[in-house]
């Protein structure tokens, strides 16, 4: 007698495992495909078996049930040795590795044992030696039955063999998981076959199954269930495998630059049906044109596609998106939200070949652009200067630090009552030996990206307190220089006392120095910074707000704050030729002079702009117009020139 308990406790685990793999909407992506595929299989498996052995103790059998069972007997054996081709295509797919079976007499190899699984099966119906059914004897194996099991085992042993390979892959626990189900599969495999009456495969198989969905599929780490793509952590993952695995495909990055300002007006769940809709069309667009195609989301609003290598499909697609966006999102974009896409086209590995380099390119692309374009091509970008600079930033940036090729540039400063320069900035520049000169714009957000900002900023002070020290200000005419701190040095406690040593060490009047804070770092100020405000004030030293208008502060926070000078951003500046910038601009220099805050304009280029400043009582003037940021010995000659 057959113990039937093992088949009924597998059948609610592939429901189970089923209904949350819809519920996740894991039914996106080649590995995702396979994974329900292979869970179906096994469910109708367990079910033909089960009922298989509940008619064999109805013997002897009608006639509909003889024809019942030996249907049964035929789905089982098809749709169980199914599985153990299934599994292995899954494994290939989980690791990015379909490609050692990518051509045709490689699938038709693959496919032969499945072939002759199903022969075998054709042929039994005339023969009956791989089974027979008789009414009373029901059903009994026949003398081909090992070649089935020898056909299925052909899977099982090209898979384990693979699966120890894919450790290269895989994170430990996941792999780990991967072996442990083939060993109880096909363990109980083993098992079965010689004790027939131990129903334990499909039991084996389910509770394999469970562990892959918990440990390997894991839907919560890898699918975006809220916008039915992949997760950004499986983009990754998937990334890293396409690269070890050699495979040539094409990855188009596509950034919705307008994300944030669509979750703000549609909301969160509106923005994620929004998302999909996007997806969807994507999907259609090239189920014609590629065999495989993975859609991943990072959020708050980039899409990535990894396809075959397609030399044209690719940037079609991009097109195709760009041109029908008037046609798809049509709901969205009659209230209000436009469809404009940044596109990048990568092909890997002839574009680049690390994955740090690609997600870095994938976040960068549209800063790296020669223009304001909708497609960019990595092939173009990554032969540029600046993704050459930004992709060996780490390496730049401390040597910048350890063999001090930091340089610092000064930009003066007008004084519109006197008629002459009486301050200036202290600006940083890196000149590379490799590199040559390297704009701030890259490496300042790299060097506060990396930890390597305080070292940076050390240095800046070190340089600026030594001019100072060399040169006298007063036979200059200069009553300061402004000196930008970063907000990580403002977080450290051991900033005041940094300060102090440069202090006695050159011997420079605090009052010489002022250190410019963003208007960003003040409004989230915190305990720390502002004990180090007040105590550097203590020490004589001046506060400056720079980059006044690109953040939220309002007039009486500024009132509240220990300022003495207040920089408006150039953005202030270029806004001034329409009439309600031009307003905006006077009433902010009218109300910071009616706080006794001294006013520095920055970003005046031209004789207009110096005008326009000059004539709304602008206290100090900064810009191309009158020079720009010069090494310390051309500052010098250019004050005593002008200052004569």
């Amino acid at each position: 007698m057959k113990v039937i308990y093992f088949d009924l406790c597998s059948i609610p685990l592939f429901l189970m495992i089923l209904t949350t793999c819809y519920s996740r909407k894991m039914t996106k992506g080649s590995a995702n495909n396979l994974f329900l595929t292979l869970i179906i299989l096994s469910l109708v498996s367990a079910v033909s078996d089960l009922f298989m052995v509940i008619l064999s103790e109805r013997l002897p059998l009608s006639g509909a049930e003889f024809v019942l069972e030996t249907l049964l007997a035929n789905v089982y054996l098809a749709t169980r040795n199914a599985v153990s081709a299934v599994l292995l295509l899954f494994l290939l797919s989980l690791t990015r590795m379909s490609s050692l079976i990518g051509q045709r007499w490689k699938q038709l190899l693959f496919s032969l044992p499945n072939v002759v699984i199903l022969i075998l099966l054709f042929q039994n119906l005339f023969t009956h030696t791989v089974f027979t059914v008789t009414a009373e004897a029901g059903y009994s194996r026949g003398v081909l039955m090992p070649l089935v099991y020898a056909m299925a085992a052909v899977y099982g042993l090209a898979g384990f063999i693979y699966c120890i390979y894919s450790k290269r892959f895989l994170a430990p626990d996941k792999w780990i998981s991967l072996l442990v189900m083939y060993l109880m599969n096909y363990g109980a495999v083993v098992i079965q076959f010689f004790r027939p009456e131990l129903l334990l495969e499909m039991f084996f198989s389910g509770i394999g199954a469970m562990g892959i969905m918990l440990s390997v599929m894991r839907p919560e780490e890898r699918m975006d269930s809220l916008v039915g793509m992949g997760s950004w952590i499986f983009y990754q993952e998937d990334l890293r495998n396409v690269l070890r695995s050699g495979e040539h495909v094409q990855i188009v990055v596509i950034r919705l630059p307008n994300s944030r300002e669509i979750i703000n007006y549609l909301g969160d769940h509106r923005y994620n049906a929004y998302v999909s809709e996007i997806a969807n069309e994507i999907r259609n667009l090239s189920r014609t044109r590629f065999n495989r195609v993975e859609l991943y989301f990072e959020r708050p609003g980039t899409i990535y596609l990894i396809a075959d290598k397609n030399d044209t499909g690719v940037e079609s697609i991009g097109e195709r998106l760009l041109a029908e966006n008037d046609g798809i999102l049509k709901n969205y974009e009659e209230n209000g939200v436009r469809f404009e896409p940044q596109i990048c086209v990568i092909r890997c590995p002839d574009d680049l070949n690390k994955a740090e380099d690609i997600i870095s390119l994938g976040h960068r692309f549209y800063k790296i652009g020669t223009s304001r374009q909708n497609i960019y091509r990595a092939d173009e970008i990554v032969n540029s200067r600046v993704f050459a600079i930004e992709s060996h930033m780490e390496e730049i940036l401390k040597r910048a630090v350890t063999d001090h090729h930091i340089e610092m540039h000064y930009q003066p400063i007008y004084n519109v009552r006197s008629g002459g320069f009486h301050s200036a900035e202290a600006l940083a520049r890196i000149i590379d030996p490799e590199f040559g000169f390297i704009s701030p714009a890259l490496f300042i957000p790299a060097a506060e990206a990396l930890g390597l900002i305080v070292p940076i900023g050390d240095e800046v002070l070190d340089l600026v307190f030594r001019v100072l020290s060399e040169h006298d200000p007063d036979a200059l005419g200069i009553q300061y220089i402004n000196i930008n701190l970063s907000v990580a040095q403002c977080m450290q406690s051991s900033l005041p006392g940094k300060i102090r040593r440069l202090e006695r060490k050159y011997g420079v009047d605090p009052s010489r120095v002022n250190l410019e804070i963003t208007e960003t770092t003040f409004e989230n100020i915190s305990e720390v910074m502002l004990e180090n405000v007040n105590e550097l004030i203590r020490m004589g030293y001046n506060f400056a707000l720079d980059d006044y208008g690109t953040g939220y502060s309002n007039i009486q926070r500024v009132n509240r704050l220990p300022l003495k000078l207040i920089k408006i951003d150039k953005s202030m500046l270029d806004e001034v030729s329409s009439a309600n910038g031009r307003t905006i601009l006077e009433h902010t220099v009218r109300m910071m002079q009616s706080i006794d805050k001294q006013l520095v304009a920055e970003g005046a280029e031209t004789l207009d702009d110096v005008e326009i400043l000059k004539s709304m009582n602008c206290d100090y003037i900064q810009g191309f117009y009158f020079s720009r940021p010069l090494p310390a010995d051309e500052f010098i000659r250019y004050i005593e020139e002008n200052n004569a």
